[in-house]
């Protein structure tokens, strides 16, 4: 048995919420910035808080969300 070492590369985005998920019992607040890259199935965001990195992780995962929740802010991070 072999282990290789894959490195995926995502595309990370800025986005401002446009979704008061607050009165939904969410973890977004409307008008936040997040940072995100889309879910697999292209149809929403994998969101974090922010872009801190501990251990060559991302531990501030705060949810999947649908696109419709986010206005692009900067493609290019």
């Amino acid at each position: 048995m072999s282990i290789r070492k894959t490195e995926i590369e995502f595309k990370f985005k800025k986005l401002v919420c446009v979704f008061d998920g607050q009165e939904e019992g969410l973890s977004i607040k409307k008008e936040e910035e997040y940072y995100g890259f889309e879910t697999a199935d292209a149809r929403g965001y994998n969101v974090f808080s922010d872009m801190k990195v501990d251990k060559d992780v991302l531990s501030n995962w705060i949810g999947s969300y649908p696109k419709a929740y986010f206005e692009l802010v900067d493609d290019k991070i």
